[in-house]
């Protein structure tokens, strides 16, 4: 069976980033990684009087969806992952099936709010980050990623992503198993890979890589 480690916490905390390193630790061919980011509703199964729909709140997400996914993975199924297009917001066409892994890694803002998943995690990591942090990264990604004005992102930040994380997001780290500040990611990345390494289960069958000074 599959162990499912969640990362979530706030819009540009860094869970993509550590996501990446850790699954870079532990092996692509033994961890798989889930975006929750590929389970919003295609934008043209969404009603809104807006010129874009607010996708901070969990109603903008298929969390059922996710949900089955994540299941049949730790039941040793393969799935089909959606894949998103943040350009259009439309969804693309579906990976191919992809085998279960010893570790699959779910990132996401919205995981630890979602009771559909929480039964099915069995390590979690809330990223902490100011508020200054999070609207600084979201600005830098959103203008040269995805094509957004200046204007734009600060209209959405403090109209939807804001007062969506202090709604949903931030009361979800009461959920995690630990909260990882922004202190530790940053001048420790190295060492905390290394500390949730150590929280992994491990077989004969499934050796866990050794610690190492640098990723």
């Amino acid at each position: 069976m599959s162990f499912v480690i969640a990362i979530a916490g706030g819009s540009c905390s860094g869970k993509t980033t550590l996501a990446r390193h850790l699954q870079h630790r532990l092996g692509g061919e033994r961890c798989l990684a889930i975006r929750q980011d590929d389970y919003y509703f295609d934008i043209r199964e969404r009603e809104s009087q807006q010129d874009l729909p607010n996708f901070d709140v969990p109603e903008a997400l298929d969390f059922k969806q996710l949900a089955a996914d994540i299941s049949a993975l730790k039941a040793g199924e393969p799935v089909k992952l959606p894949n998103y297009d943040f350009t259009t917001h439309q969804r693309r066409h579906p990976t191919e099936p992809l085998k279960p892994r010893p570790f699959i890694i779910v990132e996401g803002l919205l995981l630890l709010n979602a009771e559909e998943i929480r039964p099915l995690i069995d390590h979690s990591v809330y990223m902490k980050c100011s508020y200054e942090k999070r609207f600084a990264r979201r600005l830098a990604r959103d203008v040269a990623e995805r094509g957004r004005t200046k204007e734009f992102v600060h209209k959405q930040f403090h109209q939807d992503v804001e007062p969506a994380h202090q709604t949903y997001v931030a009361p979800s780290a009461q959920h995690a198993n630990k909260v990882v500040t922004q202190d530790e990611y940053i001048n420790d990345l190295s060492g905390l890979i290394d500390r949730l390494v150590n929280i992994l289960p491990e077989t004969e069958a499934n050796p866990l890589p050794q610690m190492s000074l640098a990723l």
